[in-house]
Parts: structure tokens; C-alpha cells; sequence
């Protein structure tokens, strides 16, 4: 029974699909932590500018509501 599991241990190491198959999982791995911290980056990034186009939208709103329905003093 050692003798067969350590036979299967020797040829796993010597066959290569063990070894690409860490290297695929490696690859797999920093693609999804890079895409992670594009994803962070760009995020946190957008805040303040989503923020300032979510804060005229509504002054033009109030603007609109307050002149018959004219956006034209909208910037």
C-alpha cells in the first residue's frame, strides 16, 4: 500500500500536468486580484465626480421645478 501511494506520489511529480495545473491556478489568481484592484481603484477614483454630476443634476432639477419646467440656467 506505501509502496503503490509512493509509486503514484513519483509519477505525479514526474508528469508535468500537476505542475501547469499550479501554474494555471497562479495565472487565474492574479487575474482576478488584478481586476480587483482596477475595479478599487477606478471606484474610488469616480467617487468624487459621480458625487459632483449627482449634486448638479439635482440643483438643475430644482432650478427646473422652480422656472415653469426651463433647464435653460442649468450648467
Amino acid at each position: 500500500m506505501l509502496n503503490k501511494m509512493y509509486r503514484h506520489i513519483s509519477t505525479f511529480w514526474r508528469r508535468q500536468d500537476g505542475v501547469v495545473t499550479v501554474e494555471w491556478v497562479a495565472i487565474a489568481g492574479a487575474v482576478v486580484i488584478g481586476g480587483i484592484t482596477v475595479v478599487w481603484i477606478v471606484m474610488n477614483n469616480l467617487q468624487t465626480p459621480a458625487s459632483s454630476v449627482g449634486s448638479n443634476l439635482t440643483a438643475c432639477e430644482t432650478f427646473a421645478a422652480q422656472n415653469s419646467g426651463s433647464t435653460s440656467g442649468c450648467q
